[in-house]
Parts: structure tokens; sequence; C-alpha cells
């Protein structure tokens, strides 16, 4: 069960992008925190760590190893374990308005 989550409103530009990967990293630790069992923490706790290091290339320019941190948020989030469909679909967002 996943509570409803913020709306997620970005433009193409990267401080736009870093400051939606840095809220969803936020998102993912407080569902982690309240998570039903140790795989669905974990699962949750390395997507928010995946969205966090996202946020950290984003803001350093690095938009390649921004996209493979967003890959495996969204492989973290979308899992069986995370149940957090909308935080998967958030990080496919994001990447998806990656620049080339």
């Amino acid at each position: 069960m996943q509570p409803a989550a913020p709306a997620l409103d970005i433009h193409l530009d990267l401080p736009n992008l870093e400051a939606a990967a840095r809220k969803w990293a936020t998102r993912a630790r407080a569902l982690g925190n309240r998570a039903v069992c140790d795989d669905q923490e974990n699962a949750l706790s390395v997507a928010a760590i995946s969205l966090d290091s996202a946020a950290y290339f984003l803001d350093r320019g690095e938009t390649d190893a921004a996209r493979d941190a967003l890959r495996a948020a969204c492989s973290y989030a979308g899992c069986e374990e995370a149940g957090a469909p909308q935080l998967a679909a958030a990080a496919r967002t994001l990447l998806d308005n990656l620049p080339a």
C-alpha cells in the first residue's frame, strides 16, 4: 500500500530534474520508514540512495551517471518487494526527461 504521492511537475532543465530527484528520494525514504518488512525497507532505501545519486550527478552535469542511477531507482522501486509503482513511475519520468 502506497499513500498518495506528490505530483511530478518537471521541466527539461537539469536544476529542476535535480530538485525532483531529491524530492522523490525523500519520498522513498519516508516510504521505507513505513515499510511492512525488511525486504521492502531495503528496496526502498536503495531506490532513495539511487535517486540521491542521480540528483548529485545532475548537479554536476553528469547525465550519463545520472541516467544509470535513475535506472537503478526504477528497478528497485518497481520490484515486487518495494511495492512502490508511483515511485518507479516518477523515476522513469525523470529518466525520460534527461537530455541526451
